[in-house]
């Protein structure tokens, strides 16, 4: 085997491992009466913490008392304003003749600039058309448009939730007091929920001592790849890029002949709605 073979499969070895090993989102939350806490890590490195306290913010409310004012300074500097005796300022003959208005100056008579006459020999810029807005919502609601934008919308909603590989671990609420016939009841949901493989980690804890605070706490993590990345990517750029090849043709046919596609009577009653909204 010559050495550029094993460079080769070397290099298709380290690729499928770099397209598949798996990037670990962990977040890790607890929720209890005095207030809210998520830590948002990858590798074990923190990104972003969320911290939100009930209990401080009450309190704060409580005793927060509003700022009176003190009228006392308002009345001395009233009084001391009334004291005052009131001074007379007699206008100097020199101020009232610098009052009166200047008289104006003759203008001299002056040409106006002859106005330039507007050149026809430049074209008039043509405004691109577009569609208006009942124009737009006809086309989103015609039948096979509409069918086709939710058919291609669903099959990439798919791929996005196939993106994520979400698994719930050691997750518990705990302090649930009922009476101890629900209670009896919800321990017996518990156990149904241990045969789901998405629930499988989730505890219902019930309080039958009375001596626990209602809480809960756990771990989400979220493991995604290269090789899913890509590829919905890929299908998204795909669906996507059809549906509005279709709708640019039907744009640019409604634009040239002005003809719009007949809808039934739940489309129009929609269309109505949406424009008058």
């Amino acid at each position: 085997m010559s050495v550029l073979s094993l460079c080769l499969i070397l290099f298709l070895i380290l690729a499928a491992a770099v397209l598949l090993f798996p990037v670990v989102f962990r977040a890790d939350f607890r929720l209890d009466e005095s207030g809210f806490v998520a830590d948002l890590s990858v590798f074990k490195k923190r990104l972003w913490n969320y911290t939100k306290h009930w209990k401080d913010e009450e309190d704060a409310d409580e005793f927060a008392a509003p700022v009176k004012e003190e009228p006392q300074a308002t009345e001395m500097t009233a009084s001391k304003t009334e004291e005052l005796p009131a001074v007379k300022i007699e206008e100097s003959p020199v101020a009232k003749d610098e009052a009166k208005p200047a008289e104006p100056e003759p203008q001299t008579p002056h040409s106006e600039p002859a106005a330039e006459p507007e050149s026809e020999s430049e074209p008039e810029q043509e405004e691109k058309k577009s569609l208006t807005e009942r124009e737009f919502w006809t086309l989103v609601l015609t039948p096979d448009i509409d069918e086709r934008g939710y058919r291609y919308g669903k099959k990439i909603l798919n791929r996005f939730i196939n993106l994520f590989r979400v698994r719930f671990r050691d997750c518990y609420v705990e302090g649930i007091r009922m009476d101890y016939e629900s209670m009896g009841y919800g321990a017996a949901v518990n156990a149904m929920m241990k045969g789901y493989p998405f629930l499988k980690d989730w505890d219902l804890r019930m309080d039958w001592t009375r001596d626990h605070d209602l809480q809960s706490a756990g771990h989400v993590e979220a493991s995604v790849n290269l090789c899913r990345t890509f590829w919905f990517l890929t299908v998204s750029s795909v669906y996507g890029g059809i549906f509005a090849f279709v709708f640019w043709r039907r744009r640019a046919a409604v634009l040239k002949t002005g003809a719009l596609p007949e809808l039934g009577y739940v489309r129009k009653k929609i269309l109505n709605w949406i424009v008058e909204e």
